[in-house]
């Protein structure tokens, strides 16, 4: 399993989390242990606990940034997709964040809208540009 694989189950499960309501770091480990392999178990447990302990942070995030939707109402694929990128550039040190926000944009292109790869880019953007200022 590659890194990206492993990064678009971890996106698969955010958003299933989401839509089932399920979102809980138990819930969280039992789905990274049964979908992924190898050494992208623990370090996807380890992510996904850390986006659902600081998922206000992060929404509050997203939504600062946001012109169009607040997270309540935007696709809950972008929204996984924003999720897990915030995710990974905050909290795993090993992920810079230009390769984040190319592989959330290449995951909307797959999984959302023609528009949304260009809506993530931004909000993305906007995110992590104040990140930095801070």
């Amino acid at each position: 399993m590659t890194r990206n694989e492993a990064r678009e189950i971890l996106m698969q499960i955010m958003f299933e989390m989401e839509a089932g309501r399920t979102m809980n770091t138990d819930t969280a480990s039992k789905l990274a242990e049964e979908r992924l392999s190898g050494n992208h178990i623990n370090r996807g447990k380890q992510l996904l606990t850390a986006i659902i302990e600081n998922l206000e942070s992060i929404d509050q995030a997203i939504n600062d940034n946001s012109r169009a939707w607040k997270t309540g109402r935007m696709p809950k694929v972008d929204l996984a997709i924003m999720r897990l990128s915030i995710g990974e550039v905050r909290y795993s040190e090993d992920v810079p964040t230009a390769v984040s926000v190319n592989e959330a944009i290449n995951l909307a292109r797959k999984y959302s809208t023609p528009q949304s790869s260009r809506y993530i880019h931004g909000v993305l953007g906007s995110v992590f540009r104040e990140d930095e200022e801070q």
